[in-house]
């Protein structure tokens, strides 16, 4: 017994030590590319491959994600196919068994989303049909198979081949590259970020101050531009100076108040701030945080699973501009002419009248 448990620890062991660095780099980036960008990752398998997706599907849902799901808000968006057995045996009944996982992509994915097809032994023609599909509708397919790819390999934009032809050790290598797929995640996924300020960009701005929610008044067309960077997954971070605070005209846990009411109101329209940075001091207390100087972007990026190379700030001001600017974000200035905007030191990236033109910018330009 001994004998053929080492054995068999042996073989398995030697397989993980001739992983493809290249091949597991591609899988990994197809996954990271779907979550920054809020796509579907749908999983397929039969039997023994169903099972090492559906582990998969709770690993990035649980695991993988869990830092952009605390602190972001939003996690992975991924399903595994095979569990949905109704409509599987529907479509194998009703249709035919070979086109049952094709038949659910049709109704379920969009381009651009991910399709992972595991297969450890001669994939079945369901597999074979769901590639073709993804191919056709303009899905990513990833293929992880073992040394027999059936077919697999020529609808594959990525594939993934465990040099071995024991179904059993392919299993447990699929299994192994999807725990280290999900530490890797876990450490490494970070989504895009827009840094937005508050006043005159997200709400009308006041020469007295915002004191209360009853001062308060969106911008036309926020909560649906904010929603719309959500969608194509970026998160949206405010960081603001509130000086208010330092020269006692409004209280911190008014302003808190206000940003709670302003953060709910968002999500009634399906708009997610992740997170709110405020500068409380008075521009004589010559403190770090304060715009134009980016302490509270830095703070962001220290504390946040965000993209440093896939950051923007749009703001309405010199201030803005020049914060975005030293902390290496691309810069947006809400203003019609740079002439609209006082004291630039800095030339921004790009200029937009408002909030909703700028996303426009963002998703089509940058």
């Amino acid at each position: 017994m001994a004998i053929a448990i080492d054995t068999y620890f042996k073989s398995v062991s030697e397989l993980a030590g001739l992983t493809e660095q290249c091949a597991f780099k591609a899988v990994l980036d197809e996954i990271k590319l779907a979550s920054k960008k809020r796509r579907s990752i749908l999983l397929i398998g039969n039997g023994e491959d169903a099972a090492t997706a559906s582990h998969f599907a709770n690993d990035l849902m649980k695991n993988a994600g869990i830092k952009i799901t605390s602190m972001l808000g939003f996690g992975i968006k991924v399903i595994a196919l095979s569990e949905n057995m109704a409509f599987f045996t529907a479509v194998s009944n009703d249709v035919s068994m070979n086109q049952a996982y094709a038949a659910y992509l049709s109704a379920y994915a969009s381009a651009g989303d991910l399709v992972i097809i595991f297969s450890s032994q001669q994939p079945h023609a369901n597999l074979i049909e769901a590639a073709k599909f993804g191919r056709r509708r303009g899905l990513c397919v990833a293929s992880i198979t073992g040394n027999f790819a059936g077919g697999l390999e020529k609808f594959s934009h990525v594939l993934y081949k465990v040099a071995s032809n024991v179904p059993e050790h392919i299993q447990d290598m699929h299994s192994f590259l999807c725990h280290s797929w999900t530490v890797t995640l876990r450490d490494e996924l970070v989504q895009p970020v827009v840094f937005l300020d508050r006043d005159g960009v997200i709400n009308k701005n006041r020469p007295d101050y915002i004191k209360s929610w009853d001062e308060f008044l969106f911008l036309p067309g926020v909560p649906d531009a904010i929603r719309r960077l959500n969608e194509k997954g970026y998160a949206v971070v405010v960081v603001t100076n509130q000086s208010a605070v330092g020269r006692n005209i409004i209280s911190e846990k008014e302003l808190e108040r206000i940003h709670v009411k302003m953060c709910n109101s968002l999500l009634k329209h399906g708009a997610l701030i992740s997170k709110i940075y405020y500068c409380p001091h008075s521009p004589e207390e010559g403190c770090e945080c304060r715009k134009p100087a980016d302490g509270l972007i830095r703070r962001a990026f220290e504390e946040l699973p965000l993209d440093r190379g896939k950051a923007i700030m749009v703001g309405d001001s010199a201030c803005d501009i020049e914060a975005g600017y030293k902390s290496g974000a691309a810069t947006v200035l809400l203003a019609n002419t740079l002439e609209d905007a006082k004291g630039l030191k800095v030339v921004p990236d790009y200029l937009a009248a408002d909030l909703p033109l700028a996303v426009d910018l963002i998703l089509n330009k940058m």
